[in-house]
Order: structure tokens, then sequence, then C-alpha cells
């Protein structure tokens, strides 16, 4: 388990974060890009959109609002 007192930033993948907050990744990809929130991470052979903690907890706030 990481050190949760360390300065280091944890961050989420998209795929973690998509099941996290319950959306269809290409919605979590529209809700990224419009709210301007998450980066460009590589990961392996890819390049995923990482959030950190303080995003996500945005991003599923403006998605649950928008689904009212």
């Amino acid at each position: 388990m990481a050190n949760l007192g360390s300065n280091r930033t944890r961050t989420i993948d998209e795929y973690r974060a998509a099941a996290l907050v319950g959306l269809p990744l290409p919605e979590l990809r529209w809700f990224s890009r419009a709210l301007g929130i998450g980066h460009l991470e590589n990961i392996g052979n890819a390049t995923q959109i990482v959030f950190t903690y303080e995003e996500l907890k945005r991003l599923s706030s403006v998605a649950a609002a928008s689904s009212k």
C-alpha cells in the first residue's frame, strides 16, 4: 500500500476511473475534455488519461448533476 503521507500525487487511469464513476469510457473522456481535467500519461505502450482523486471527485459531481 502506498504511503499516504508522501508528496507523490496518486492517480487513477481512465479505465478504473470509468468503473468508479459508472460511466462508459467515451463519456468519461468527453467529460474530461469538456471540463479540462485529467492529463495524458504514458502507461506501458499506451497513452491514457489519468486523474487525481480530486479531479475524479469533480468529474463525478458534474456527471451526476448532468444526469438529473
